[in-house]
Formats: structure tokens, C-alpha cells, sequence
């Protein structure tokens, strides 16, 4: 038994040291095509419209190539002649999200060289374009609120709020707009973490962060009358009048519907430098959709430009940012510097109000003229 199980063995090695000599060029290894990527870039970024460029080395042996993007083949070159090929792919048909990327390299039918695992961003074809404002007043707000949504409905002022680290601190409240405190509120016990609200049609939609429940109050009592569920984390909060816009921390905004919170479609938010992330609470006003944005930390953000200093304005149809307000000044003027989040627009006086966590004001803000440069 032992002489036949050393035959066995030293036909093992035998095998295993001419088997690379046997290959045929067909059952060569991939990536024989050097497709000049850099290895450590993950992420490719071009302004909507313009030709997504790359560059081949070493094809030799190699007499086709193969674009797709988030799966589906876009693009195909032939490269069994001479000429010096244009490797580009125009963006003009793709709307503005972050899609996968891969790069295949044939002979025939037979794959010889592979590159995925990276992404491209088709981004705003303009840069953002500063809102300037004026200051005209200056309101109390209550100290003590983790401010999560601020709204107006018939010129009254409500709120919400939600803190986990704050017992019974998850609270939907009709406002005194000339103290800040709470006429009435209505509140949901821990554990549940409150965020943003809107109102649409006498209802208060009030969302939580990872509970996965939108609690539906009736805006003249504050009654609870109905609860739904969702996918997901839930941040902030509006409404065009017809359907829901929730933002849940990236840069993807859904429109929802009001009956049932199903997902009616999905805005994905970039400016012309890449995806802003880290969305919060939100204002619809005059067809466009104005956005608190949360600490950079708490995702990557590509446009270094973008963070809780700014209020950005998006184009809900394209989900471009197209302005934005710096409001620096205003968060060095709060009581803590804490984090700016509630916008809340008030049709009677064509101006909005801006609070944050824990502050002691609310500024109200006109907006006046646009500057012609694209944000620095």
C-alpha cells in the first residue's frame, strides 16, 4: 500500500510541474490588458453630458472591449486593426447617480482581461450658485429641543423632536411662535428616536431614525390616527403637495406616497463635484427642495464644499444643487454652535426660519439676490 500511494503522490507532482507548460493562449490567466487604471482609484467623476476617457495599454492579443455600467454592456470597440482607438463614452443619456463600472477584454469569446469594482459619478453639469439673504428678525426657541423638523401649516409653527440619549425627548409640538414653547405636544416613549415632520392634507407625517415607523397625527389635536412602516433610516422630511420627500442620511432622497409610504421614485443629489451626502432636514418651496446638511463625519463627502455650514437648494427633477445659503455666520450666532437642522417656510411674511439642536433663537431669513460665481 505504501509503494502505491508514493506512485500516486509522484504522479501528483509530476502533473502539477508541466500543467502551466500544457496551457494553450486561450486558457491564459485575465488581465493580460492593462486598462491604466490606478489601482487605489475607486471613484471617476464627470459633469453630466460630458465623455467618461480612459486609456489602454498592451492589447496585444486582445481584439475586443467592453464597457458596461451597472451591468448592462453600454459600449463596444473593435480592436483588430491598427488605428489609434477614441476610448469614450458619452454621459448624456445617464442621469446624475454613481454607477458601477467594468472593463472586459476578449478574443474572441473568450474573456481575457477583467477591471471592476469601481464606480463613476455623473455629477451636475454647473457648480452651485450662492443665495444671499437678509437677517430680519430673530425669534425664541426652546433650549432644551433636539430640533428634528420645523414646519409651517396655516401660519402655525410645529416642530419635532428626538434625542436618544434623552428620555421622553421624541415629540411632535404645536409652537408659540412668540416664546418658542410648545402649546400642546404629543409624544412617543422610548426607544423610539424622533426625526423630521411635514404636513400634507391636516395630517403630521412624523418620521423615526431606525425604528422604521412614520407616525401619522391629526394637525388640529395632535392625535395619533396611524402608523406606517419603511425600509431603511428615516431623517428628514417635506412635501410638494402631493407626495413625501424623505431624506435618510445619504445622498438619495425617495418620493413617497402619502397613503401607504411605498417609494414612488428616488432622487439621487449631486453637485457638480460629486454626491452630497449626509442630507437632513428638508423645506419644499417654490419647486425646489432646501436641505440641512449633517456633520461631514457621518458619511464620505465628495464635494468638500458641502457641509453643515450651507443649506443646499436641489432641483427635486434632475436632483442637482443648484444654490446654496451659507449660514456660518448664523451657527456662530446660536447660543451653542450646535448643529443647524430645522428650515421652516412661512408663507405670510415670503421668509424662512432657521433654527438648530438645542438653540435658544430661530432666524427668520429673506432670500434677496443670487451671485454670479459658482461656490469655492
Amino acid at each position: 500500500m505504501k509503494k502505491i500511494g508514493a506512485f500516486l503522490l509522484a504522479i501528483v507532482l509530476v502533473v502539477a510541474f508541466i500543467l502551466p507548460y500544457l496551457q494553450t493562449e486561450d486558457t491564459l490567466p485575465l488581465n493580460e490588458a492593462n486598462f491604466r487604471f490606478e489601482s487605489a482609484q475607486k471613484y471617476f467623476s464627470v459633469k453630466r453630458g460630458e465623455d467618461f476617457v480612459f486609456d489602454c495599454l498592451d492589447m496585444q492579443g486582445v481584439d475586443l472591449l467592453q464597457l458596461e455600467i451597472d451591468g448592462s454592456n453600454v459600449k463596444t470597440w473593435n480592436l483588430d486593426s491598427n488605428e489609434k482607438q477614441d476610448f469614450s463614452f458619452s454621459t448624456k443619456d445617464l442621469k446624475l447617480g454613481t454607477y458601477s463600472i467594468e472593463l472586459k477584454a476578449f478574443k474572441g469569446d473568450v474573456l481575457k482581461g477583467a477591471d471592476g469594482g469601481r464606480f463613476l459619478n455623473v455629477n451636475a453639469e454647473e457648480g452651485p450658485i450662492k443665495r444671499n439673504f437678509d437677517i430680519v428678525a430673530t425669534h425664541p426657541h426652546n433650549p432644551e429641543n433636539f430640533t428634528q423638523g420645523y414646519e409651517f401649516y396655516n401660519n402655525v409653527l410645529f416642530e419635532s423632536t428626538g434625542n436618544p440619549n434623552q428620555t421622553n425627548a421624541t415629540k411632535v409640538a404645536r409652537i408659540d411662535t412668540n416664546t418658542g414653547a410648545s402649546i400642546s405636544e404629543v409624544s412617543q416613549p422610548n426607544p423610539i428616536f424622533g426625526e423630521g415632520i411635514t404636513i400634507l392634507e391636516s395630517k403630521i407625517y412624523q418620521i423615526s431614525w431606525q425604528d422604521k415607523k412614520c407616525f401619522i397625527y391629526d394637525v388640529s389635536d395632535l392625535r395619533l390616527i396611524d402608523s406606517m412602516r419603511y425600509d431603511g433610516e428615516g431623517w428628514g422630511l417635506c412635501n410638494n403637495d402631493e407626495y413625501i420627500i424623505m431624506s435618510n442620511g445619504t445622498n438619495e432622497l425617495t418620493v413617497r406616497n402619502p397613503e401607504t409610504f411605498e417609494v414612488i421614485e428616488t432622487i439621487k443629489v449631486h453637485s457638480d463635484r460629486g454626491p452630497v451626502t449626509n442630507l437632513n432636514e428638508l423645506e419644499y418651496y417654490n419647486g425646489r427642495i432646501y436641505a440641512n446638511i449633517w456633520i461631514s463625519e457621518q458619511r464620505k463627502q465628495f464635494d468638500s464644499r458641502m457641509d453643515l455650514r450651507r443649506i443646499i437648494v436641489i432641483n427635486p427633477k434632475s436632483g442637482a444643487v443648484e444654490e446654496y445659503l451659507d449660514i456660518e455666520n448664523i451657527i456662530r450666532g446660536s447660543n451653542v454652535q450646535n448643529v443647524p437642522n430645522g428650515i421652516a417656510y412661512r408663507k405670510s411674511s415670503n421668509s424662512f426660519w432657521i433654527t438648530g439642536k438645542y438653540w435658544d433663537k430661530a432666524f427668520e431669513l429673506q432670500l434677496t439676490s443670487k451671485n454670479k460665481e459658482d461656490a469655492q
